[in-house]
């Protein structure tokens, strides 16, 4: 029996190993004699099991669990994580470890419901999420309002798995939402790295509107969400001592996709990506004279600008050595503004940086997001 409670011990050090992040847990469960026990983890205090109506550190979970079994000639442990379960059997003379992946049991069929796409984040297996997000109903549907909402998180979570698959390895990600608003992509990104890819991360949500951060902070803490965060606060006066690997921009308004692209620029993050909103900034500085027969309607001088805006946008990118996919996000019958840039950094091109210069000059005008540049290397000269 010493021997076997030796190596039980010796096990669950290599569970709390596996643990070491703390963000994953959800509970453990004991099972002996007939008698069951669950210890939830405390969604508040990452770290901690609530038990028996105390708060158990989980360096102490060995201790506990040895004064609870180690005389019992047969017992189990689950250690229930994000997506997988570790299982602890202790029998006579042994103890024997199993590792499992797990996904929440399935209440829909195997089709996806109208409206919708599930491709990679399905509603019989991400349940907790979409309800608590509100997209999913108490019973299990998905709302019939946000079907559009939940094709796009599964469409946007697509195009960023591909960028990562097809980038560098990376043991864990940072990434950095700029104007995060109700933080609905950063939720399901944090559940599709954490729980599906198994990959370490930590997303920082930032909005100056205080409302939509006191929202995203609730859902946080129902979710258990600890390796997330968010602050009311502006692009461009974001700073971390930690580098931020991804920078994301998604519909944010006025001047923050530049603001947003300046700062993953300034922060030499591996990825930036953006789903441009506004493309204002150039309409009044671009000659429109060689295109003066298409140009005297109002609607082709708009959308032209656009291209504009954010072809240059690109090619400010490309100068500085990312290499730049230019995708549609979501149907254009969902919302014109549906073009995302992803870049990703490390790919020099021959040329351009000339052609960037060339492209300014004949339109004529600098996209905002120079001036933004500069204003953040300025103030880290400062």
């Amino acid at each position: 029996m010493q021997k076997r409670n030796q190596k039980f011990k010796n096990s669950l050090q290599m569970v709390l190993l596996r643990l070491k992040d703390r963000v994953t847990l959800k509970k453990v469960e004991l099972y002996w004699e007939g008698e069951k026990e669950i210890l939830p983890a405390d969604k508040k205090n990452p770290g901690y099991l609530l038990a028996s109506n105390t708060r158990l550190p989980l360096e102490q979970l060995p201790q506990y669990l040895e004064k609870k079994l180690g005389n019992r000639e047969k017992a189990t442990v689950k250690i229930i994580e994000r997506g997988s379960t570790v299982k602890l059997e202790l029998l006579p003379g042994d103890v024997k470890m199993e590792i499992t992946t797990q996904d929440e049991p399935s209440t829909h069929e195997n089709s996806p419901e109208p409206g919708t796409r599930q491709n990679f984040i399905r509603s019989g297996e991400a349940g907790e999420l979409l309800k608590t997000l509100g997209i999913m109903t108490p019973d299990g549907k998905i709302k019939a309002d946000m079907r559009r909402k939940f094709f796009q998180v599964d469409r946007f979570v697509e195009l960023i798995d591909e960028l990562i698959e097809n980038g560098p390895l990376k043991e864990k990600l940072t990434v950095l939402d700029c104007g995060c608003g109700k933080s609905y992509l950063s939720f399901v990104l944090n559940y599709w790295l954490t729980e599906k890819k198994r990959l370490p991360c930590k997303i920082i949500g930032i909005d100056d509107n205080p409302e939509v951060i006191a929202s995203s902070q609730k859902i946080q803490q129902q979710l258990g969400y600890h390796n997330m965060e968010f602050r009311q606060e502006k692009i461009l006066d974001f700073q971390s001592s930690a580098p931020v690997d991804m920078v994301l921009s998604l519909h944010a308004c006025d001047t923050a996709t530049d603001e947003a692209l300046a700062l993953g620029l300034h922060l030499s993050s591996s990825y930036i990506i953006a789903v441009p909103c506004c493309q204002a900034a150039l309409h009044g500085k671009i000659d429109f004279h060689p295109w003066e027969g298409i140009c005297k309607h109002n609607i082709f001088q708009n959308r032209l600008a656009d291209v504009f805006t954010d072809g240059l946008r690109v090619a400010a990118l490309e100068a500085r050595n990312y290499r730049v996919s230019v995708v549609e996000y979501v149907s254009p019958l969902e919302t014109p503004k549906n073009i995302m840039l992803r870049a990703s950094r490390g790919y020099p091109q021959p040329g351009a940086r000339t052609n960037y210069q060339q492209l300014k000059a004949k339109v004529r005008g600098t996209v905002p997001l120079e001036n933004f540049l500069k204003t953040l290397e300025h103030g880290k000269k400062s």
